[in-house]
């Protein structure tokens, strides 16, 4: 509640014509006699104006006693205001009396106070004009115009239609077993009457809530807000509405409204557009990066692996063996390092094709890599039919197991190309790493026990001491 004064230019400041007209009676009456008396209230003014009229008197202790009241005139509780006082009536509603008596007296002239009501009030805002004038015995009483200026329904109307999202109220159908079935709109604001493509509230007002609300309208879907009828439980969803009129996505919110529901709509679309835009632009970019990604790993390939065996390429086993070999000799481990040569391979490409040939070095190269430990061993196409293996942690002894196993798979492996059966062996040299080792160095005496293999006979692993023993003892035992 607030109470405005106004105590000059009344007739600019006043807005209703009743509260203009009694002022000019007030001031014609003060003009020909000097003073306005009880006599301006005649018949033709309290047929006019009584319903809105009160006559207040000055009573003790600063309050006012009401000695007249209009039927329209109640106090902020909707009370009459006859026979009371200033302080026996609601607060709202005596303060604005006893500001604007007291004002009038003071002044000994016209006042107006815009008043608003409590919460409970029916009237929002007053216009209230005192008038100080005298009674038939010269005492001074006063002359209150009350106007109301805007009623409840009207303000919280206004207050609903300048709302940017659209509100509905919805009160259920039952059937004959008290089962809510539908609900029908009793209540919108002008966003929500928009919304549902009407012109006034007269065409949606009534009309049911699983048309207007429906699946197929922009209020849908009529379980959710069933749901909230039945449980007395809100619920917030999004919706995509696709009409005649284009497609809108609408943020609702559903809750009970004593027996009934409440619906509250937004309208997202834009920023849902953006959304999806934005999501739209997120998915390319993750395709892109996808793209790039393989392309990387391609480039990546091309730069680090054989083509055929998919095994790492000559540069790339260096590269990876040079650390390996590094960490070994730091740590005072053993290293081995492993050559393997295909035996007769030129052929193989002679007596089957070069297709043929390709499929024998990807048979040999998987047996290659099914033995490998990960990120430990490292093994490589070197080029041609020469493969290099590096095994670190890796003993003599445990080196030439390894070997002899995979000397064994070759040689009882069959490979088919077309109606062509081909069987082939390898050689196999061995070599440790030493205090004074680096990778060329170990790989030159693994390639001279693995000569030393090929000259006793081909199909056999030799180790540092077959190159030392010569080529007649170079052979190792299955």
């Amino acid at each position: 509640m607030s109470d405005q004064l106004f105590t000059a230019d009344l007739e600019v400041r006043l807005r209703s014509a009743e509260a203009n007209l009694l002022l000019r009676r007030f001031r014609a009456a003060r003009l020909a006699s000097g003073a306005a008396t009880i006599g301006m209230l005649d018949r033709d003014v309290m047929k006019q104006y009584g319903q809105n009229l009160v006559v207040i008197e000055p009573a003790e202790d600063g309050e006012f006693a009401f000695l007249y009241a209009g039927a329209q005139v109640p106090d902020d509780a909707g009370a009459t205001l006859g026979a009371k006082t200033t302080a026996t009536i609601s607060r709202e509603a005596g303060e604005l009396y006893r500001l604007g008596c007291r004002e009038a007296s003071l002044a000994g002239n016209a006042v107006c106070v815009n008043h608003q009501s409590g919460p409970q009030a029916k009237v929002h805002r007053w216009e209230c004009l005192f008038l100080p004038i005298t009674d038939a015995e010269g005492r001074p009483i006063l002359v209150a115009l009350c106007i109301p200026r805007e009623y409840k329904h009207e303000f919280f109307r206004a207050v609903l239609d300048a709302m940017p999202h659209g509100a509905f109220v919805a009160e259920p159908v039952r059937d004959s077993h008290n089962e809510i079935v539908d609900a029908r709109i009793i209540a919108a604001n002008a966003r929500g009457i928009e919304i549902c493509g009407h012109e006034d509230l007269d065409a949606l007002q009534g009309l049911s809530i699983t048309v207007a609300m429906g699946d197929g309208a922009p209020l849908g879907p009529w379980d959710r807000h069933l749901a909230v009828l039945r449980s007395g439980k809100g619920q917030s969803f999004d919706h995509h509405y696709r009409g005649e009129t284009g497609s809108h996505w609408y943020q609702m919110h559903a809750a009970p409204m004593r027996d009934g529901l409440l619906v509250s709509v937004v309208d997202i679309t834009e920023m849902k557009q953006g959304f999806l835009e934005l999501e739209h632009q997120r998915k390319m970019l993750l395709d892109e990066m996808e793209q790039r990604r393989g392309l990387e790993q391609e480039l990546w390939a091309l730069a680090h692996l054989d083509p055929l065996t998919s095994l790492p390429n000559r540069r790339a086993f260096r590269d990876a063996a040079m650390l390996k070999l590094a960490e070994a000799q730091t740590a005072h481990r053993p290293c081995a390092m492993i050559t393997i040569d295909i035996d007769h391979f030129k052929r193989i490409n002679d007596a089957f094709g070069h297709g043929a040939g390709d499929t024998v070095l990807r048979r040999v190269a998987d047996i290659i890599k099914a033995p490998l430990r990960p990120n430990t061993d490292i093994a490589a196409r070197m080029g041609g039919e020469e493969f290099t293996i590096l095994l670190p942690d890796t003993d003599s002894e445990a080196a030439i197991t390894f070997a002899e196993r995979l000397r064994l798979t070759v040689e009882q492996s069959l490979v088919v190309t077309g109606e062509q059966e081909i069987r082939c062996t390898i050689s196999i040299g061995i070599a440790l790493n030493r205090k004074t080792s680096n990778l060329d160095d170990l790989i030159n005496r693994a390639d001279r026990a693995l000569y030393t293999a090929k000259r006793s006979g081909r199909n056999k692993v030799a180790t540092e001491l077959d190159v030392q023993a010569g080529p007649k003892s170079s052979t190792v035992a299955a």
